[in-house]
């Protein structure tokens, strides 16, 4: 069977029946920035929300006038406020999070940001690690590990093993695929673990490319929330949120179907008109009735969240 395109993709949610509604969240104390790609955060106390926060001239490959930082913020009313005494993260982009537990079996957020490398020309992206008890006590200074060379890495604890999943490029990757690989625990999580990971080539048509947002543990299978996408920069980018499921055992993974599209949001801002079609999902959050909220960046400029039908996660 041919792998589908993301226009494939595309195609078949606009003639889904009960397409999501989505809308803008907002933020306080953002005035004149870009908030977006934003990372929700369970805790005992109540959820908190990573965002990236930078300059609308912001650019990632021009060094002086790059800034992004990672804030927290905490639900207040039908907004987003800053969550006093949090930390912040500089030079920082496109937060995750995910629960794991340690070598002594306890509960250990592992928090992650994308850096860029600055030293090389064009900048290469890194992906830096923290672990702490709770957001409060992540060190900006301190990351435990460090991964050149790769966006969209992300874990999941499961009863006995981690979940690693990539996103690389190049060679039977092409322009960005899937990866995964297993092991003991996100201590034992390396390097050399996440580039020598078993690749998906063929999942979507060679023009289509793949990313991680966050994964769920389905017993056996992963559930992901992704992204499928198109175009590089320099031209127009189209991105959409997704879902599919991997078997790590076999491993095998299924086709990406498709969550949500800009066009199911209401319109806003773009950081610049070639991605004016973004949506980069973050986290689902689960509600009391079973449904799940979405929250994502839009057009690389704003937050959204979008309500959508109670699923397999």
């Amino acid at each position: 069977m041919t792998a589908p395109s993301y226009q494939d993709l595309i195609s078949a949610h606009g003639r889904r029946i009960g397409r999501p509604d989505g809308r803008h969240e907002r933020l306080a104390g953002t005035d004149g920035l870009l908030a977006y790609n934003p990372c929700l955060i369970e805790e005992p106390g109540g959820a908190l929300l990573a965002v990236r926060v930078e300059s609308p001239d912001s650019y990632w490959r021009d060094r002086a006038s790059w800034d992004p930082q990672v804030r927290f913020f905490m639900r207040a009313g039908d907004r987003w406020v800053p969550a006093p005494d949090t930390p912040v993260f500089d030079a920082a982009e496109d937060p995750f999070a995910a629960w794991m537990r340690d070598a002594h079996g306890r509960r250990r957020l592992v928090f992650g940001v994308v850096t860029l490398d600055h030293a090389v020309t064009p900048p290469v992206p890194v992906t830096r690690f923290f672990a702490a008890p709770d957001v409060r006590g992540l060190d900006p200074r301190a990351p435990f590990l460090a991964v050149p060379g790769m966006k969209d890495i992300r874990l999941l604890q499961r009863d006995g093993d981690v979940v690693v999943c990539g996103r690389p490029q190049g060679g039977r990757a092409g322009i960005g695929r899937i990866s995964v690989a297993v092991t003991e625990s996100f201590e034992t999580v390396t390097r050399e673990l996440v580039e020598g990971a078993h690749i998906f080539a063929d999942q979507v048509a060679p023009d289509t490319k793949l990313g991680v947002n966050e994964l769920f543990d389905l017993g056996g299978t992963v559930g992901v929330l992704g992204h499928v996408a198109i175009g590089e920069e320099g031209s127009t980018q189209r991105y959409a949120a997704a879902w599919w499921t991997i078997d790590p055992a076999r491993p095998a993974t299924g086709a990406p179907e498709v969550l949500a599209t800009r066009a199911d949001f209401p319109p806003g801002p773009a950081k610049f008109p070639a991605v004016a079609d973004v949506v980069f999902p973050g986290s689902l959050e689960r509600l009391p009735d079973g449904r799940r909220r979405m929250l994502c960046g839009l057009g690389d400029a704003s937050v959204g969240s979008a309500i959508l039908p109670a699923g397999p996660f």
